[in-house]
């Protein structure tokens, strides 16, 4: 009895230890190219930066950028990612090879919103030129209780 109370204490044991070893992460695809310097490539805007002009308070607008890879490797968007709440981001998520051209939209959602407003998107890649490009838009939003009738 006292020899299996000893075996089942062990196993107990050796169940909780393996538990309690943390598992390494594994770094995906994209993390290693862009940590290789190798892979670097170059970008350029097309856009970078919009102006969506004058909009009623509660719409939603999307302004779209567009970007070429002037470089030799493919390249890869690691991180697109809206400065504010009221900013929603999509882009290409596919490796765009050399010569080739992708995208970042974003929407923007004027509620709660009033006046000029200046947003941006911030956009990280496996570029040697720059590895954050900040993509801006402007515009402006009417609250329609504040405009007044023409006369």
């Amino acid at each position: 009895m006292k020899n299996f109370l000893i075996g089942v204490f062990l196993l107990i044991f050796a169940i909780g230890c393996e538990q309690g070893k943390s598992k390494q992460p594994e770094i995906s695809t994209l993390a290693k190219a862009a940590a290789d310097t190798l892979n670097y490539t170059e970008i350029q805007w097309i856009d970078s930066v919009a102006n969506f002009g004058t909009v009623k308070m509660g719409e939603k607008v999307e302004v779209k950028f567009k970007f070429k890879n002037v470089g030799t490797k493919p390249l890869l968007l690691l991180q697109v990612q809206a400065g504010c709440g009221c900013t929603t981001s999509d882009y290409t998520k596919e490796p765009i090879a050399p010569g080739k051209e992708g995208w970042v939209t974003g929407i923007f959602n004027s509620e709660n919103q009033r006046g000029e407003v200046h947003k941006y998107i911030m956009v990280k890649s496996n570029t040697k030129n720059g590895v954050e490009h900040r993509l801006t838009f402007t515009g402006v939003v009417n609250n329609e209780s504040e405009q007044k009738e023409p006369v």
